[in-house]
């Protein structure tokens, strides 16, 4: 059982957090939320992964095909040197234009059947980099923008997996891409 909390802590909360408790909670200043735009890509071909490609970026903000075709580059390059390694896995890739020069870029597989794992990597105007996680439990995973994609693939895997999982599901899924659409 949780023993009750103490009222001087409860007191000094309510000092800082206002009487509902929620000031200071989520406050983001003067910052407002893009809208964003989601395209789908085709397919990656990877040893041992066949992957779906998605660009996502802020709604108006140009195509960068020369990102995009460069990320397909470096993660073949990564797969090649053994940097990146897939076991024979269906997945897909969020590329997200987060400003003029930054990027990030989500390799996500289904492993173990139901389970989704990423390789995070990021790009400031250079080449590509692994995510420099902060420390601690809490990893970064994926923004409001990107999960919009990920529900999608969320919901084709769960089709995928009540299916016979044969060729022709395989290609479903593959083939079921989140339609180009703004996201976020």
């Amino acid at each position: 059982m949780t023993p009750a909390p103490d009222a001087a802590a409860v007191a000094a909360a309510e000092d800082v957090a206002g009487p509902d408790g929620l000031d200071g909670y989520a406050d983001f200043g003067d910052w407002t939320h893009p809208v964003s735009h989601s395209v789908p890509g085709g397919h990656l071909v990877l040893p041992g992964a066949r992957l779906k490609w998605y660009d996502i970026r802020v709604a108006g903000q140009p195509e960068s095909p020369e990102v995009s075709d460069g990320a397909r580059e470096f993660l073949r390059a990564e797969t090649a040197a053994g940097l990146l390694e897939f076991r024979r896995e269906l997945g897909y890739v969020l590329l997200h234009r987060c400003g003029a020069a930054f990027h990030v870029m989500q390799v996500c597989v289904w492993r173990d059947r139901n389970e989704l794992v990423q390789a995070i990597y990021a790009r400031d105007g250079g080449g590509w980099q692994p995510y420099e996680q902060e420390a601690g439990l809490q990893l970064a995973t994926q923004d409001v923008v990107e999960l919009d994609v990920t529900a999608h693939e969320r919901r084709a895997w769960s089709v995928y997996l009540r299916s016979a999982r044969d060729t022709a599901a395989k290609r479903a899924y593959l083939d079921d891409f989140d339609a180009e659409r703004d996201v976020g």
